[in-house]
């Protein structure tokens, strides 16, 4: 079929037009995130490699339009797993990035001022506590306690964070999946609060990497990964202070640094749910909160 052409060159072969006060171009059906959401039962095999232009992003997602939280292009791949079943919606890229190395790339360090979320999630017989992903930075250094987060690689399209009001309505925090591939994540935390290593026996605290179906809640996550925390002690340090105090020494006592770290390659399918927590080992919430964390992921392929 040919327009502005007798001779088509192909299936469907269009030509530019020849006036230049005419705008050349093909423009997709322009549709809202939230409608295409309501229209997920008329989107199948048939469907397949259908093109729109999203013109707001989703409010509420379904399983096929999780990762529609943005505008632009997408299209439509029937044969791609959603976390209940196939079929989901893929934002084209802007940029030529052929295999989407890099693809929701998102990147944070919390150095002070983290506040653990309760979320009603119990694993390996630990309850797990879930870091709040900031959404920006944050420096109050005049305030108590202080707050010193800073997110190094934005990505927050992917990153949905709430702070619970009660028991009725718990946080939550999570990164989607943009894109099924091979993701790296580092994820690390540290608190100095002087823990002795005797405490890291049994029932050991730790951190830990779980991932849910797309759309699914915390108690719904499963581990991908988790590290029990380790002590670097320092003992009873003391740290003399001559030349310029003379027969001074400064004790530090008996401190040690507990601390975990997770770097590692791993599998995921668009639309899951990545959340990054503590497992806390029966230790208080003080302790586990005055502590510093930071963590990364990105698409490898």
């Amino acid at each position: 079929m040919g327009i502005n052409t007798d001779n088509p060159k192909s299936t469907l072969h269009v030509q530019k037009r020849t006036e230049l006060s005419f705008a050349d171009g093909i423009i997709p059906p322009r549709i809202s995130g939230d409608s295409l959401r309501l229209k997920e039962g008329a989107y199948a095999a048939a469907q397949n490699g259908a093109i729109v232009y999203v013109t707001s992003p989703a409010v509420t997602t379904g399983p096929k339009t999780v990762g529609v939280n943005s505008t632009g292009l997408f299209i439509y791949d029937a044969n791609a797993s959603n976390g209940t079943g196939t079929g989901l919606w893929n934002k084209l890229p802007t940029t030529t990035t052929p295999t989407g190395t890099g693809d929701g790339a998102y990147a944070a360090r919390i150095n002070s001022g983290l506040s653990l979320l309760q979320v009603g999630l119990n694993l390996l017989n630990n309850t797990v506590q879930i870091i709040p992903l900031p959404t920006a930075s944050v420096n109050t250094p005049t305030t108590t306690p202080v707050v010193d987060i800073n997110l190094d690689v934005a990505g927050i399209a992917n990153i949905s964070t709430t702070i619970g009001t009660g028991p009725t309505s718990p946080g939550d925090s999570y990164y989607t999946v943009p894109s099924t591939g091979l993701y790296h994540i580092n994820y690390s935390y540290r608190t100095g609060q002087g823990l002795r290593l005797e405490v890291l026996g049994a029932n050991r605290p730790g951190l830990i990497i779980t991932k849910s179906p797309a759309g699914g809640l915390p108690v719904a996550a499963t581990p991908i990964d988790y590290r029990y925390f380790g002590g670097i002690s320092l003992g009873n340090l003391t740290i003399p202070l001559q030349p310029l105090l003379p027969n001074v020494t400064l004790s530090l006592g008996n401190l040690a640094l507990t601390q975990g770290q997770i770097n590692h390659i791993y599998q995921f399918n668009a639309g899951e749910r990545i959340r990054f927590g503590v497992l806390t080992g029966g230790l208080a919430l003080g302790v586990l909160t005055d502590a510093s964390a930071e963590l990364s992921i990105y698409k490898i392929r």
